[in-house]
């Protein structure tokens, strides 16, 4: 009974992680990539980042200057919200791979361009304060 259910655990995984979709060559490079500038914004982030009373500068506006300021803490809602985005483009690509494979492929290409549009951010950041 525990072999049989074993069995049937490990062919459920295979069919969801390598058929077609992880072996195309645009999900693969895409969200890969993706994921990789999601880790490098975390750990610049973690390492950047100092704790300090202060508040610092969280966003600047080229017409109005400085306009939203705040606790060190929220310098990590950006790669938060960046790394939901990034699961919910993950999961939405997955989802449309069989039924409409243009749609798989501009989510996976979305998911990379948001991280690429959250290192612009990020970087302004801790160029701003740090």
């Amino acid at each position: 009974m525990n072999n049989l259910w074993k069995t049937k655990m490990r062919g459920r995984f295979k069919r969801f992680f390598w058929h077609g979709f992880w072996t195309d060559p645009v999900i693969f490079f895409s969200l890969v990539l993706a994921i990789l500038a999601d880790l490098a914004w975390w750990i610049t982030i973690w390492f950047v980042v100092q704790h300090t009373d202060r508040p610092i500068i969280l966003h600047y506006n080229v017409y109005f200057g400085v306009d939203s300021i705040g606790n060190w803490r929220n310098v990590f809602l950006m790669p938060a919200i960046s790394t939901l985005i990034l699961v919910a483009n993950i999961v939405l690509s997955r989802f449309f791979y069989f039924k409409e494979r243009l749609a798989a492929y501009l989510f996976a290409g979305m998911a990379l361009l948001v991280q690429l549009l959250m290192a612009i951010g990020i970087g302004s950041i801790i160029l701003i304060n740090f």
